[in-house]
């Protein structure tokens, strides 16, 4: 797979995982129930192990180019933290977790955007 391809679909993947996490957060904030969802289990492992294959796609087809930096490892840091701060939004229903998951989400999306440690303040 070129680049291009690469890029595109890790990009929709990472655009869908936020959507889902939302969807869920709002969906077993209203219905607890669905919490017992196979789907609404599975689905997000699912796509979230596809956006870290196409991550680790991009990454190698990249090494080695000037770009590669400090971003990176921010934005890992970064997913780290969303993934944290997701596992306890869902399984409590937190609601200062869930806004610290959309923070880590925002950051790791200006990280990429700007190719920067310092994420959107990178474009001050």
């Amino acid at each position: 797979m070129d680049y291009s391809a690469l890029k595109h679909s890790h990009m929709g993947l990472a655009y869908l995982s936020i959507m889902l996490f939302v969807a869920r957060f709002v969906l077993f904030s209203a219905k607890p129930d669905f919490r017992n969802n196979k789907i609404l289990k599975i689905l997000p492992h699912v796509i979230d192990t596809f956006l870290l294959i196409f991550a680790f796609m991009l990454l190698h087809n990249i090494w080695g180019s000037p770009v590669v930096g400090w971003w990176i490892v921010a934005k890992i840091v970064g997913l780290v933290a969303y993934i944290g701060f997701g596992v306890v939004a869902i399984k409590r229903g937190s609601l200062p977790a869930f806004a610290g998951s959309l923070i880590c989400f925002a950051y790791i999306f200006g990280a990429a955007k700007a190719h920067s440690v310092l994420s959107w303040l990178a474009y001050l």
